[in-house]
């Protein structure tokens, strides 16, 4: 029957479209986990060779949420599935201990990324460092009380603590892309005069740029909890916030790479423009 065959079409058409989107996102993500680990241990062995808290701060930060935490949480989420995440009776002892340390370890790697940002573009601020304890206890308040309520078993949409911690987790990332960019801003004027080599100018701009992806992705991977009661809305944009999230968190490795493990064509790029930029002011 013709109905019978262009449905049976559709339900082949929509399958090859989510094995490729489930495709795409598998291979983003495992890019986006390699990379982060590389750039994050080459900041602490960095660290260890200079002994200087930036880099160390730093590459603990992008190990503990992108390569543990991150790692952690989708590992409940495969045992699990997706969809069940906020369904208790879908919970074992294995998904809980996941899923708690995957918290875990990504809340302490946002605490890095804010102790990184006061530190480093805010040192002597004592208005930063009482902003940043805030955001800190908003964020550890939060899951404190998650776990205390036993909301291991399940993701407590909604709860005032899980909007406490997830207000943090919106928005750390905003933090270092007005601090990397306002510096990228005061180098590009030093670097004009000689003062500062551009690759360090340069730098600041990709880590704000790959700071905006990270806000990017986060926020993306945020819309679902906004069709938590509509399953089939929920079922269709689905794919679309996966190909995003995937597409960004690519944009944002790519940029760290660049800033921290740039390669030779890379430098040879940056410093040919930053030469030929006077003659062009």
């Amino acid at each position: 029957m013709p109905g019978l065959r262009k449905l049976g079409t559709g339900h082949r058409v929509r399958g090859i479209e989510m094995g490729l989107v489930d495709t795409f996102h598998s291979l983003a993500t495992l890019a986006f986990i390699v990379g982060s680990a590389f750039v994050g241990l080459r900041l602490l062995v960095l660290s260890a060779r200079t002994r200087r808290a930036p880099e160390f701060l730093l590459g603990n930060a992008i190990l503990l949420t992108a390569v543990l935490g991150y790692g952690l949480l989708i590992a409940c989420w495969i045992v699990r599935g997706a969809a069940s995440t906020t369904d208790p009776a879908t919970a074992t002892p294995l998904t809980m201990v996941l899923f708690g340390a995957g918290q875990i370890f990504h809340d302490l790697g946002v605490t890095f990324f804010l102790l990184f940002v006061v530190h480093t573009f805010r040192r002597g601020d004592r208005r930063a460092w009482a902003f940043a304890g805030l955001l800190m206890a908003l964020l550890w308040g939060g899951l404190a009380m998650n776990i205390a309520k036993g909301h291991l078993r399940s993701d407590p949409v909604g709860a005032a603590s899980w909007f406490a911690e997830h207000s943090v987790i919106w928005g750390y990332a905003l933090w270092n892309v007005v601090e990397s960019y306002r510096y990228w801003a005061m180098m590009r004027r030093r670097s004009r005069v000689g003062i500062v080599e551009p690759m360090v100018t340069n730098r600041f701009f990709l880590w704000g740029t790959s700071s905006v992806c990270t806000c990017l992705a986060v926020w993306i991977a945020s819309l679902p909890y906004l069709y938590m009661s509509n399953p089939a809305r929920l079922d269709a944009i689905t794919p679309a916030v996966r190909v995003a999230t995937a597409a960004v968190g690519l944009v944002s490795i790519s940029c760290a790479l660049l800033a921290f493990v740039p390669p030779a064509w890379y430098r040879r790029l940056i410093v040919a423009g930053a030469a030929q930029a006077p003659e062009s002011a």
